[in-house]
């Protein structure tokens, strides 16, 4: 009796293909595991590329090629849409597209108004960025006095009312390194065409036109910027207090000037045609983001071994780009946008002190606020017999702008003999504050401006 021959398991197992036989590297067994590497490339790097998306706008229109890690950006974006279906999908808390800006967790310093007494413990993010600012632009002053732990004190004045709606213009050199993604993806789904793979040219079209038409919907919101506006035309003079730093930064505006660093706050807004459709719009971004990856995953590997390395490769330079612009410091870039698009480049002087007693005697000498006590003893408490005659001998002395002076007979009180040593320093560092204000700050009044 016959008996047919079992065909081996290999030849039952063996894959098959969708694409043309027609081609380079037709002829070997050998496939790539496209899925594993469309898991490293992506994610976290995709995302923080897309984070500068609305701050630089002309990047929504250049988005057209093919992307990795778009599951990520789907989660992160998804979050941010009323959608069953995308809580479903992502479970987790849901954010708002402001959030991703990376502004909403920053808690900048403390602020104390010299004339509206006001008190603020925590300010808005926006005083961090202009402090940062300062302490990289500004070139410091030293003034001459006795040194036991240095303290930066910088002045900025708020001349320019800031702006509503701000909009930064792209360099012009991103827009040429954006050009080599987008001519990869197009080079490489051709390759594949002209070779007849039309499953990788699909794949990778499939992905340009999803990534773009993502970015185009993403990046529609504008960078907006808000603040409490006072109706009354009053001084916002002010101290910002960052301990942990040891930085102090004096304001000197407007009361609308002072609010806008101390209490703005970056929203994103969009054009009312599209705002009442947004939240449908990310939805299908969404999806589609997702579909996108299931469908590479599946049908990549039924392509040739020249279309995977073609759409290997347009992933691998799109990754590289995304790289490049997750590199660049955000922070820098939200400080480009704050300090020169909202404040208008205010003018700033940094000067560099000895102690924090000769930081605080010059600061007030510059402000003149409308309670010298009440800031000295927020700035430098302390309740010694001793402390308390310096301070109300010397508070007058700084309120009629002259130099401190104490006489024999003030260092005979008993209350200043017990504490003579220490009070000598404090008294040295008055003075230096005010002989620093007077050659650097009455003298030289000019100030530079800052500018990212």
């Amino acid at each position: 009796m016959y008996i047919p021959h079992a065909p081996a398991p290999a030849d039952v197992l063996s894959a098959r293909t969708l694409a043309s036989s027609r081609g380079p590297l037709t002829k070997g067994s050998f496939t790539l595991d496209t899925s594993g590497m469309a898991s490293f490339l992506g994610g976290e790097v995709a995302v923080a590329a897309m984070t500068t998306l609305h701050l630089d706008p002309t990047r929504r229109w250049l988005g057209w090629y093919n992307c990795p890690g778009t599951y990520e950006v789907a989660r992160r974006y998804g979050r941010s849409c009323k959608s069953r279906f995308l809580e479903g999908l992502f479970p987790g808390v849901p954010t708002d597209l402001a959030t991703l800006l990376g502004l909403a967790n920053i808690k900048g310093a403390k602020y104390i108004g010299a004339v509206n007494g006001a008190i603020l413990e925590e300010t808005g993010p926006f005083t961090t960025l202009l402090m940062k600012e300062c302490r990289d632009q500004a070139q410091p002053v030293r003034i001459k006095g006795r040194t036991s732990k240095e303290v930066h004190v910088t002045i900025s004045e708020l001349a320019h009312e800031p702006a509503g709606r701000v909009v930064l213009c792209t360099p012009i050199y991103s827009r040429f390194v954006a050009v080599v993604p987008m001519l990869v993806s197009f080079g490489t789904a051709a390759a594949c065409a002209a070779f007849g793979d039309w499953v990788c040219f699909s794949m990778i079209v499939l992905g340009t036109l999803v990534h773009g038409i993502s970015c185009v919907v993403i990046g529609s919101g504008e960078f907006t910027f808000n603040y409490p506006v006072s109706s009354f035309n009053t001084s916002g003079d002010g101290i910002l207090v960052s301990e942990k730093e040891g930085e102090f930064a004096v304001l000197k505006g407007s009361e609308n000037a002072v609010n806008s660093v101390t209490r703005g706050a970056g929203t994103l807004t969009f054009d009312t045609e599209l705002k009442g459709h947004y939240d449908i719009c990310i939805k299908w971004c969404s999806i589609a983001l997702v579909f996108q990856l299931i469908a590479q995953l599946l049908f990549i590997p039924q392509g040739s071994l020249f279309g995977q390395i073609m759409f290997i490769g347009s992933l691998a330079v799109s990754w590289a780009y995304n790289l490049w612009l997750s590199s660049r410091d955000k922070e820098k870039i939200q400080r480009e946008v704050f300090v020169n698009g909202v404040l208008g480049g205010p003018k700033s002087r940094r000067f560099t002190l000895g102690t924090r007693t000769t930081a605080v005697v010059f600061m007030l000498l510059v402000l003149d606020p409308k309670d010298h006590n009440k800031i000295m003893d927020m700035l430098l408490p302390n309740g010694t017999p001793g402390w308390r005659k310096l301070k109300n001998d010397l508070l007058p002395q700084i309120q009629k702008k002259q130099e401190p002076c104490f006489d024999a007979s003030w260092w005979e009180d008993p209350a200043v003999v017990a504490e003579k040593d220490v009070l000598e320093k404090l008294c040295e560092d008055a003075q230096a504050a005010y002989q620093g204000y007077r050659q650097f700050y009455v003298s030289s009044p000019s100030l530079t401006t800052l500018t990212s």
